[in-house]
């Protein structure tokens, strides 16, 4: 009864399970190898086990002869080959125990194929885009970050450029020394004034002791400062003796301190419209806009949205331990057409939401924030409102044909067919959808 019992639990676990023999003949394998693998139970009893997951590690590194050689094994990545030939990636434990040797594993095939494609659209760490103006950009990133020169990054809010100011840390000859942060729009003018230059004991009631100012703290460093469009008049003045002298005065000093600190500065404003408002001063403008990053908000580069949703659909299955594999063609349009006023903090946040009520493999309409939720119930209408008259809608000739060749041509690679076709990636999603194409 126990053993039944124990049986029952090992076949309906949600992770793979090989019992092996010491002769290195797999003696049984439960439900979710099978799936894995390809092989049925029947097929694979009394097989080597090289022969049913052919992985290459097999035959150069088996990590059952490396325990029996009195090695210590932890998780390993496998590459393995299912039946049907095709490449699955396992991420495996062995363990001996009675004589036996159990190999358990779970499929991460998905996330390893997340990661490459991920990885191929990276250019720098968390920066992930395959828009053309972008690139060109983060193409100069290296000659930018091996210079000292202050950046600064505009682009509306939530658009990732404290991401783009890491880049360039990481990349620069400072990435070693200090990188410090500030919210210029975060702390009223005196305490922010004390933040960044620091004060003496006694310089106002509560100075108790001296405290350096993050100018000192980010010495031979970076200093980074968000939301710059943000600061006072007055304070742009004190900054700017420190960006052109390299000397600070902290509150109650009565002598100025050498510091040596590259500037970075970010903010959602138009700078150079706001100089022309008298709302900041032009002499400090183009002191910290020596190199100019424009980051263009994730509406006008709408390729990048799937690539995020990918991305945070791998990132959120390891954070809370889910398997979702992707979003309906329902959802997909609704964010693909959404205007995203909060850039990729907002696409984030959405994905965020949707993940504390999807427990299934795809991401339904259902799962959506209720004002996303009800734009796309509103499509649906529209499209099922539509339906009557599909065969009326006007189609150019041959225009099937044209995107079938192309996808035909492109390998049925979605963005290699759009560029063939010379139209966005979501135009041709749309198409392929009206003339049902798969």
């Amino acid at each position: 009864m126990i053993e039944k019992i124990f049986r029952d639990i090992i076949n309906n676990s949600l992770e793979g399970i090989i019992v092996i023999g010491d002769d290195y003949r797999i003696k049984y394998m439960n439900r979710f190898a099978n799936e894995i693998t390809g092989f049925s139970d029947k097929e694979a009893k009394d097989k080597f086990c090289y022969e049913v997951l052919r992985a290459k590690r097999c035959k150069d590194a088996c990590p059952i002869k490396a325990l029996k050689e009195g090695k210590k094994l932890g998780e390993i990545i496998v590459d393995i080959i299912a039946r049907d030939n095709s490449e699955k990636f396992i991420k495996t434990k062995v363990i001996g125990t009675h004589g036996y040797w159990v190999e358990i594993f779970h499929d991460i095939t998905r996330e390893i194929e997340l990661e490459k494609r991920i990885k191929e659209k990276y250019i720098f760490r968390d920066i992930i885009t395959q828009d053309k103006r972008l690139i060109n950009i983060l193409n100069e990133f290296p000659k930018i970050a091996a210079s000292s020169v202050p950046v600064l990054f505009e682009g509306d809010s939530g658009v990732g450029k404290e991401v783009f100011a890491n880049a360039i840390q990481a990349l620069s000859l400072r990435k070693e020394n200090a990188f410090v942060k500030i919210n210029c729009a975060s702390l009223p003018d005196t305490l922010l004034e004390s933040e960044l230059f620091g004060y003496k004991k006694g310089a106002f009631t509560d100075a108790r002791k001296d405290k350096p100012g993050l100018f000192l703290t980010a010495n031979r460093g970076t200093l980074f400062l968000d939301e710059i469009g943000e600061m006072s008049l007055p304070l742009q003045a004190k900054l700017l003796r420190a960006v052109e002298t390299g000397e600070i005065i902290p509150l109650g000093a009565t002598k100025a301190e050498k510091v040596d600190v590259r500037i970075l500065a970010a903010t959602n404003k138009d700078l150079l419209k706001e100089v022309e408002k008298g709302n900041f001063r032009e002499d400090l403008f183009y002191r910290i806009n020596v190199a100019y990053i424009k980051i263009p908000s994730l509406r006008e580069r709408k390729n990048d949205i799937s690539l995020f949703i990918d991305y945070f659909i791998h990132q959120f299955n390891i954070i809370q331990e889910k398997k979702v594999t992707g979003v309906s063609p329902e959802v997909l349009e609704v964010l693909l057409n959404h205007n995203y006023q909060g850039n990729i903090r907002e696409l984030r946040n959405i994905m965020e939401y949707v993940f504390i009520f999807c427990n299934e493999d795809q991401i339904m309409l259902e799962h959506l924030p209720e004002y996303l939720r009800a734009s796309g119930l509103k499509q649906r209408n529209t499209n099922e409102s539509q339906s009557f008259s599909v065969s009326s809608l006007k189609t150019f000739p041959g225009e099937k044909d044209q995107i079938r060749d192309a996808l035909s041509k492109a390998h049925w690679k979605k963005k290699e067919a759009a560029e063939i076709l010379q139209i966005d990636r979501t135009t041709l999603w749309r198409k392929m959808k009206k003339y049902e194409i798969r």
